[in-house]
């Protein structure tokens, strides 16, 4: 949603410059620093690496004299913006624009907060539609699917993703995506509607196997990242998710075709670089929960611990994000008899000594 303010801004020409920056759950002031400061073509930021001159530097920018709209999109807490160097004091026409699942974020960061409501009932009938097909019309199916348009609570994220799982399915069908609502037990996912997810959890079930795994191998990368084809395409092929694969090229042009239907279902996002896809935040929480539980992927996503419970032992993908100077790693790894993807992603320079004692 961001990104469209944004081009509609620049359209606009209501600012003369406009940075934008995702926070998400996992933020620090360095990276917050350097995409702003990317996006106002200030490249000579990287430069310096204390945290304080890059916040003087930033806030010198920042005061220009330009109209400058800085917009810090999923922010999950206060942020510290004059430790970032967002500081416009006296600058006229300058606007700080944030986004948040909780309204208290907007009000701890002493934003005036403008709640985005959810769509009205017949604006979800309209949008339900264009992505469930004609026939939610037909008389059979009609109150059904109404019933499990209710379900998605009129947020479009939802209604999209719901409708092209169903889209021209049989009233069988129907009747069975409603009975999956209605027998919903509550997940507990830190952050996230127990009514989201069981909306999105109907949307994967529907999926065909290759593009179920080609989503839940997303949820490895980082939060907001930009996944290369690339590099999903033998990613999926060595784990084995790609029927009779004899190539990288071969392998390329499936996950490229599972891409562009995982897009069309509205559960992957393009980006401009028409070779890469990214994963809404919402969509990777439903992801890597489900990888975690089904038998089939036992994916885990975590942050850095220092002890290895034993439970891990059947995990076929794990994955580790480093995001400070002081996080840990186990210091060495358990039997892991079924691993087959480790990935330990690290944001800033660390010694790490790991013990790879598996055999």
């Amino acid at each position: 949603m961001m990104e469209q303010v944004t081009r509609a801004m620049v359209e606009q020409k209501e600012f003369e410059e406009i940075a934008f920056a995702v926070v998400s759950a996992t933020w620090d002031v360095k990276s917050i620093q350097g995409r702003l400061a990317s996006d106002l073509g200030f490249f000579d930021l990287a430069k310096e690496d204390e945290i304080s001159v890059r916040a003087s530097r930033l806030r010198h920018r920042l005061k220009n004299g330009k109209k400058i709209l800085v917009i810090l999109d999923d922010v999950w807490c206060k942020i510290p913006l004059e430790d970032v160097g967002i500081d416009f004091g006296d600058s006229r026409g300058c606007k700080i624009l944030m986004t948040s699942r909780e309204k208290k974020v907007c009000e701890d960061n002493k934003c005036l907060p403008f709640v985005i409501e959810v769509l009205s009932k017949e604006e979800a009938r309209v949008l339900f539609k264009q992505h469930a097909g004609n026939r939610i019309e037909d008389e059979g199916i009609n109150p059904v699917a109404m019933d499990v348009l209710k379900e998605c609570g009129g947020l479009p994220l939802i209604i999209r993703a719901v409708g092209e799982a169903l889209r021209d399915r049989e009233l069988p069908e129907w009747e069975d995506a409603l009975q999956q609502f209605t027998n919903f037990t509550p997940q507990n996912i830190v952050n996230l509607d127990d009514q989201v997810y069981m909306t999105l959890e109907l949307s994967f079930n529907k999926l065909k196997p290759e593009a179920k795994s080609c989503l839940l191998l997303c949820s490895l990368f980082p939060e907001d990242a930009e996944i290369s084809i690339d590099l999903l395409s033998p990613l999926a092929m060595a784990m084995g998710f790609l029927c009779s694969m004899d190539s990288i090229k071969n392998a390329r042009d499936r996950v490229f075709s599972l891409v562009n239907s995982l897009k069309t279902s509205c559960l992957l996002l393009g980006c401009e670089d028409g070779d890469k896809v990214k994963l809404h935040d919402v969509i990777r929480d439903v992801a890597i929960y489900i990888a975690s539980e089904d038998v089939d992927h036992r994916f885990m996503v975590k942050p850095p611990i220092s002890v290895w419970p034993a439970k891990y032992e059947a995990r076929r993908a794990i994955s580790l994000r480093i995001e400070k100077l002081d996080d840990e790693l186990p210091g060495k790894l358990v039997y892991l008899p079924s691993l087959e993807g480790l990935d330990i992603n690290l944001w800033y320079f660390l010694r790490v000594a790991l013990d790879m004692n598996n055999s």
